[in-house]
Order: structure tokens, then sequence, then C-alpha cells
């Protein structure tokens, strides 16, 4: 609970603004420049006049307070919070796991899986995206992160009338619903599929047009649901888990290239919520057995 009480933590630094001029004095009147720190001026980036800063302590500050408000201190003894500052500061996420609040399934195999309760926020000053929190669930047994339900994703514009409020509805939501989840979680794992099914979902989802090419993100999907399968068995969950372990993992198969970072597990993270939307999913989830 301390951590959720801590407000000097490094991502919650001050941005700070000024005027755009150039080497010979020329004045840029639609620009402003963003930088944090005190001694050291740390420079974020450049960005138009009228865009409005939202630091990253005006979200994370009223999130946690509800976060306190809601658990038992036993819950919040170990919460586990991961910040993540990228690009000078343009980029920042904050991650929250709640290893005590958790629930299981468990396959006609007999593996068991608990899914515990997180929650990533994130905030740039690029001028152009949005404050986002993916509020869901992360599979304890092999750490694969999941946003899923009504409220997965919520996104606020850098405005003047920015506010909180859909955030903290967004985390309550999720906490109401969270047995809810974990059932669906357990009707996948009722569900019988077969290979065949299985690849064509992912050439699918990947759009691969060459089944022979070797290499594809497709080919390491089915690679990985292989490996899930063994343990997990040959269901519908197993499926959801290797596209999962896709978003969660930087290494192995899915090895994440030079110039990636924790910001790519987000970003993919974000593409298999969106397939797990899609009509794709859902007509593969309809006809397996």
């Amino acid at each position: 609970m301390q951590q959720l009480l801590d407000m000097n933590r490094d991502i919650m630094f001050s941005v700070r603004e000024q005027n755009v001029h150039g080497m010979d004095g020329l004045y840029a009147p639609d620009k402003k420049m963003l930088w944090s720190g005190d001694d050291k001026r740390n420079y974020i980036s450049v960005v138009n006049k009228n865009y409005h800063v939202v630091e990253n302590k005006d979200i994370l500050g009223p999130l946690q307070a509800q976060m306190i408000n809601y658990f038992d201190p036993i819950v919040l003894e170990d919460v586990q919070i991961k910040d993540t500052i990228l690009k000078n500061g343009k980029v920042c996420y904050s991650e929250y796991i709640f290893p005590k609040i958790k629930h299981g399934i468990e396959t006609d195999v007999g593996h068991k899986t608990e899914f515990g309760l997180r929650f990533v926020m994130k905030n740039s000053f690029d001028g152009q995206g949005s404050v986002v929190m993916w509020s869901g669930l992360i599979d304890f047994f092999c750490t694969n992160g999941t946003v899923t339900g009504k409220y997965d994703v919520t996104r606020k514009r850098h405005s003047r009338n920015f506010n909180t409020d859909g955030f903290i509805n967004a985390f309550e939501v999720t906490m109401h619903n969270h047995k809810e989840i974990v059932d669906g979680y357990q009707r996948l794992a009722d569900k019988k599929v077969k290979y065949v099914q299985v690849m064509n979902l992912f050439d699918t989802l990947t759009k691969v047009k060459d089944r022979l090419r070797s290499g594809t993100l497709s080919e390491k999907l089915s690679n990985q649901y292989n490996a899930e399968r063994y343990t997990r068995g040959d269901n519908a969950f197993a499926v959801m888990s290797a596209m999962t372990h896709y978003a969660s993992h930087g290494t192995g198969r899915f090895n994440l290239t030079r110039t990636g970072d924790q910001g790519t597990l987000y970003k993919r993270q974000e593409k298999v919520t969106n397939w797990l939307r899609s009509d794709t999913w859902k007509e593969f989830v309809a006809e397996a057995a």
C-alpha cells in the first residue's frame, strides 16, 4: 500500500512549457516545447500551442486514491506497480497488479490457472496520443496479460475538460465483472478445437497470404499453441493463451526487434485485444465443440 501513497515515483514528473525560438531569434507562435526536470532540463517534445498537458500524477493520483478506498488494506499489501518511461518521457506506462484478487479455471486435462486483476495506464506528451487505461486480468500461470470486458479500454484526449471519471468507472466495472470474465474463460476451456481450425484462425487474424512462407506471425502463433495445448489441452482457452503469450513476451519465438521495448509489448496487447473482439474470433469460438 505504501507504493500507492508514493507520489514521488519517477513517473510523477512535472511537465513544463516554454516558447520555441530558432537560433536566429525566429519565434514559432503556434508551437511550444515540453520539458521536465529542475537543475537538468530534459527535452520531451514540441507540440501545438493549444495542446493541453495532462500530467501523469493528475491521472494516477485519483486512480490510486480510488484503489485505496475500494480495497481492503490486506489486498493492497502486495500490490505490484511497474512504471515504464520511454523516449525521454514522451510515452509513459504504469501497470498495477493485485495478486490477492483472483479466480481460477480448470481444463479437461486438469490444468488449473488463476487470474488476478491488472490495470495499465498509458499517457503521452507527443501532442497526438490520448490517455488510455486498459483494465483486465493477468494469467498467473505464465504472466500472460489480457484485457477483456465491455469497459476494457478507456480513452480520453488531452483537453481542458479532462477528468478521471471514466477511468475510475472502468476500474469499478472491472472489479464487479472479474468473476464473470473468468467464468467466460472457463467456457472457452470447455470448448474443444481442431488444429486445422486454429491454423485457419491465425492465418485470418494475421492476414497471411502465403501459408508456405516460413517465419510468419501465424506460424509462430501456431507453434505457441502447440506449447499451450501440451499443458492446457486442445481447447479455445489454449488458443487465446497463445495470443496473449505473444502480447506479453518479447523473448523466444516472439523476440523483440532491436528497436523494440516495453511499449512494443503494450502495442501487441492492443492488437490481441482487437483480435479477441473480432467477428473472426467470435465465429471461431461458436464453431468450437
